[in-house]
């Protein structure tokens, strides 16, 4: 096992955003701190293939995709560090919120939990997953029935949601897996990603940042000694709040997707990720340009390269960041 630490010195977002069916986007105000991040990698095990990550791991469980709560307030999130993909797409007001996906060596639980969205929910069924999380828009829940996903939702009093209370709602809801997938049937629809070795050349881009809007700016800087890709939010480390961990991954999708409001008194927001767009890649260390195509809700979305062929994945994590046609990724 690898344990570095970093000492940064940032300035960072923990706002005053409330995040409910009528988000509006707030700007993050920090005062300058001094943090140290722990980068913990543990070596590879032998045991089971996770066909979400190409490596061994211990465990596996149910594939479940669980809506993660992403405001200031609700950072740092617990869990989160062991999803296996996370996806990152805005939902009303211009914040974002993310659904991690976990198979292999899941967590105890996970959270704070929100609430669902359709586009979300079309994501988690082309992975035949179980998607967990408190509430929803009124179109959530009459497409969760008519689209038969595999829900679990506090709201309608199904088991595994408990409260911390060291947190205030909405930011207070947890899900511990056991509780929630105990006798549920087995399931996952897993696809046939191709996995390598990170490559032992030179990175072609060591830093990597993603503007969703002016308090919500994602940030990815390369950790040449690890091989990973380090998180950052508005400047400051996306850490594990159990374990103090900063989050990594091995493979960053930028995904463009057209946005559109729903014209609902909310705000809602329409992302379509069934169809095709504009990819661009950073797959340990390399970068790739290239094409999504979702053709259907249940049907997989394939990633190809520039040369129409299927993007090879590097071994480990991944998170896919989904954005609009317009926004701009800045590289160094």
């Amino acid at each position: 096992m690898l344990i570095i630490l970093l000492t940064i010195n940032v300035i960072g977002g923990c706002g005053t955003d409330n995040d409910n069916d009528n988000d509006s986007d707030k700007t993050d105000v920090d005062n300058e701190i001094s943090e140290e991040a722990v980068i913990d990698i543990p070596e590879e095990p032998s045991g089971i293939y996770n066909p979400l990550t190409g490596m061994q791991v211990e465990t596996t469980g149910n594939l479940i995709a669980v809506m993660v709560d992403n405001l200031s307030p609700a950072r740092p999130q617990s869990g989160l560090i062991k999803a296996d993909i996370v996806y990152e797409i805005e939902a009303e007001g211009l914040i974002t919120r993310l659904m991690a996906l976990f198979y292999g060596n899941p967590p105890e639980f996970v959270g704070p939990i929100r609430s669902a969205r359709p586009y979300y929910m079309q994501l988690a069924k082309e992975w035949d997953a179980y998607y967990a999380h408190v509430g929803g828009s009124d179109d959530a829940f009459a497409k969760a029935v008519e689209w038969k996903i595999r829900d679990i939702d506090d709201t309608r009093g199904h088991r595994g949601f408990f409260l911390d209370k060291q947190r205030q709602r909405p930011h207070s809801t947890y899900l511990n897996f056991a509780e929630a997938l105990k006798g549920k049937e087995e399931n996952g629809k897993f696809k046939d990603w191709v996995f390598v070795d990170i490559p032992e050349i030179e990175p072609t881009y060591t830093e990597i940042s993603v503007r969703y809007t002016g308090s919500n700016r994602v940030r990815y800087e390369w950790d040449n000694d690890n091989k990973v890709y380090l998180r950052f939010i508005n400047d400051k480390v996306h850490d594990d709040r159990e374990t103090g961990q900063q989050i990594f991954t091995n493979n960053i999708v930028i995904q463009y997707a057209n946005h559109r409001s729903l014209q609902t008194k909310l705000l809602h927001i329409w992302v379509d990720v069934v169809g095709e767009g504009k990819a661009e890649y950073f797959l340990g260390g390399q970068y790739y340009q290239g094409t999504w195509e979702k053709k259907n809700m249940t049907g997989p979305t394939i990633y190809y390269n520039d040369n129409g062929e299927q993007v090879s994945f590097v071994k480990g994590k991944t998170w896919i960041q989904v954005v609009r046609p317009d926004v701009q990724i800045s590289k160094t």
